[in-house]
């Protein structure tokens, strides 16, 4: 801007601009900080959940622990999720998971939005960070309560 157009009335425009700005770059640095970080768990689920939709089976059972390996092999996860469909519906978005604890184990739950209806999907983590269940649902299905042993 040359010294007339700042006399003319420019200065304030340029003022007005650079307070503009300021005003994003603060809004957009709180924004970026008052994210909280998803978790590992919450990140395995999410990867878990997108290798099921696109029919990446032993992949999605990559961080089953050894018991989840002998009950729900990939094509036995691949069955369930055919039946799954079959009554909710062809898969078609989700959610931000929600993480509780319950007893020894962090579930991780992911709304689904599912072609005919709500859906839930469900991952138990144990300590180490193994998936120790999977579920499917409809929403609303409380947690279960944790074992006394």
């Amino acid at each position: 801007m040359s010294a007339q157009d700042i006399a003319r009335g420019g200065g304030r425009r340029l003022a007005r601009a650079a307070v503009t700005i300021a005003l994003a770059a603060c809004a957009l640095l709180q924004a970026a900080g008052s994210a909280p970080a998803a978790s590992k768990d919450d990140k395995v689920a999410l990867r878990t959940l997108d290798d099921i939709v696109k029919g990446h089976y032993k992949a999605a059972t990559a961080h089953f622990d050894k018991d989840m390996r002998k009950h729900l092999p990939p094509k036995g996860l691949e069955q369930v999720w055919k039946s799954y469909q079959a009554q909710f519906g062809r898969y078609k978005s989700h959610q931000k998971p929600k993480d509780a604890k319950s007893g020894r184990y962090t579930v991780v739950r992911v709304p689904l939005r599912m072609q005919h209806s709500a859906g839930e999907f469900r991952l138990s983590f144990d300590k180490s960070g193994a998936v120790a269940g999977l579920f499917f649902l409809k929403p609303g299905v409380p947690l279960p309560k944790p074992s006394p042993t």
